[in-house]
């Protein structure tokens, strides 16, 4: 199904974290959705699509505002369903319950919950207005109603430890039982106009390198591949004005790919610590990216020098025939 995004930068935030400027990673400006671009949009649509809100907190709205966006799937072909984001805290107490019994009169896809970390004190760091407790009490009541969950986890945040986020995963996995739920990873980037810029140029906080953040990203990726989530995103959109506006941080155009490079090298050399190594073509030109850096860290997890990581590797084509690299 086509995917439709509409982006709603602040739109519902109670406040603003302090690593967030929506306007910046979406390229949105400031300017609110207008109901009448969405409704245009979706009604020179002949096929079924996924209408997509997101930035902001999309039940934090009034009810009055949600419930117009919700109305324009109406205007999509027949089929068609809504996905957005949100943060948990939307979905705990009476005000939730009410939201929740809302939504269940709509054809919803996904409702995406960031949950940038399961650390008490990193969120209290990261300036959000929720806490664990709503963070798992807002999972369950989803849950219990029916809807399918993505979650919006992130890597380098301020007092965020390494093996944090991995916990985090591993955490969720157990709210989520046998679900497979989708997944996106970011990470922490210093951008400009943020109060995470004051605290880096202060000398308060210190982003991850690029090099160890693609390492806690590939080991997040294959954690997540066991624990049978599915990742939609890792690294966020590039653009123009994200490139513009980071200052600092592990900013990478090519973040996801360096990270799925590192999850096939700690898979490939889980299975089989010293080779040989049978690799698919598809599998093989990821690791040779970015100049081979996948089949570098496959040397040095596996103790090889790069050249004999090489002679036992045997790449496979669509035959499944096998042929020295």
């Amino acid at each position: 199904m086509k995917r439709i995004a509409f982006f709603m930068p602040f739109q519902g935030c109670g406040r603003r974290c302090v690593y967030c400027d929506q306007r910046t990673i979406t390229g949105a400006g400031d300017a609110s959705l207008s109901l009448e671009n969405v409704a245009k949009t979706l009604a020179s649509r002949d096929e079924a699509v996924e209408l997509c809100f997101f930035g902001g907190s999309f039940a934090r709205q009034s009810r009055k505002k949600m419930v117009a966006y919700l109305e324009t799937i109406h205007l999509a072909p027949a089929g068609s369903k809504i996905t957005f984001s949100s943060y948990p805290g939307d979905f705990v107490g009476s005000e939730g319950a009410e939201r929740i019994e809302l939504l269940k009169g709509y054809p919803i896809a996904t409702i995406e919950l960031g949950v940038p970390s399961l650390d008490s004190g990193v969120l209290r760091a990261c300036g959000r207005d929720d806490d664990i407790e709503e963070i798992v009490s807002a999972i369950c009541a989803l849950r219990e109603a029916g809807f399918h969950l993505g979650i919006q986890i992130m890597i380098g945040l301020p007092g965020q430890v390494y093996g944090s986020a991995l916990a985090d995963l591993q955490q969720l996995a157990k709210l989520k039982g046998r679900e497979r739920w989708d997944l996106r990873i970011y990470p922490c980037l210093v951008l400009q106009n943020t109060e995470l810029q004051g605290l880096y140029e202060g000398g308060l906080f210190s982003p991850l390198p690029l090099e160890e953040a693609v390492l806690e990203a590939g080991e997040l990726l294959l954690e997540a591949e066991k624990l049978c989530f599915t990742v939609v995103r890792v690294g966020l959109l590039e653009s123009a004005s994200l490139k513009k506006s980071v200052v600092a941080g592990p900013y990478h155009p090519a973040f996801g790919e360096l990270a799925y490079a590192e999850k096939t090298a700690r898979r490939l050399c889980s299975e089989t610590p010293q080779g040989p190594w049978e690799i698919p073509e598809k599998t093989l030109s990821q690791l040779l990216g970015h100049r081979a850096g996948g089949l570098k860290r496959m040397a040095a997890l596996s103790s090889l020098s790069l050249d004999e990581t090489k002679k036992r590797i045997k790449r496979t084509d669509r035959e499944n025939k096998l042929h020295p690299m």
